[in-house]
């Protein structure tokens, strides 16, 4: 059992490198950025990294609802679907992530891709990130996020809604199969970005980043 633990978890940081390196090879290739897909569209009136994201997340609800309806990964369990939804968190957490993206000339992706590529301001940038988000799960901030900023939340289960996950939703307010929706519209989005990016390689960078987000739910449950 402990043989059969250790080879899968080799299984997964191995497929988890796999990734990483196609998904940083294609991102440097395409300019991906989180920051970069929002103010193309703010200042430019460009979709292309947006429909790449776009297609990335439809990729990862596809992907990562395969894997459940395969029985490889048990979704309930995951603490991203908890009846607690802590809105204040997620608030003030995307601002901060938005401040720091500019500050730092891009998201965190981008900031690998900058690292790999010699850039002594993506160092920095990328240990003063690490430090941050070790404080913020277990160090100062942790203590000022449990005690002052998570406690804002809303409590989905006094309304009967056991998960926050997008079907669970979806059925609980028309009382409609809500898996089968979030898979129509994560399909629509897929073959809306198919018709409209004509490059490759936005297709592909949409693929790796969203395959790598299902691949991180289900090493998540794995190991």
């Amino acid at each position: 059992m402990a043989n059969g633990t250790s080879n899968l978890a080799s299984v997964v940081a191995f497929g988890g490198f796999v990734l990483a390196f196609i998904f940083g090879a294609v991102a440097n290739r395409t300019n991906i950025c989180t920051m970069g897909a929002v103010s193309d569209v703010v200042n430019m009136g460009s979709w292309g990294r947006m429909r790449m994201w776009l297609l990335a997340i439809a990729v990862a609800i596809l992907g990562t609802h395969a894997l459940q309806l395969t029985g490889l990964i048990d979704l309930s369990k995951s603490f991203y679907v908890r009846p607690n939804v802590t809105w204040l968190s997620y608030v003030l957490g995307g601002f901060l992530f938005g401040v720091g993206m500019t500050l730092g000339s891009g998201c965190g992706s981008k900031t690998l891709v900058r690292l790999g590529a010699g850039s002594l301001k993506s160092l920095v940038v990328f240990i003063f990130l690490g430090i941050a988000a070790y404080m913020t799960l277990k160090g100062l901030f942790a203590i000022w996020r449990t005690n002052w900023i998570d406690p804002v939340a809303t409590d989905l289960t006094r309304s009967n809604i056991p998960r926050q996950d997008l079907p669970t939703l979806i059925s609980s307010w028309t009382g409609a199969n809500g898996a089968a929706h979030a898979g129509t519209a994560a399909k629509g989005v897929v073959a809306a970005g198919v018709e409209d990016a004509a490059p490759g390689s936005v297709l592909t960078v949409s693929a790796a980043a969203g395959g790598a987000a299902a691949s991180q739910r289900g090493a998540g449950s794995w190991v």
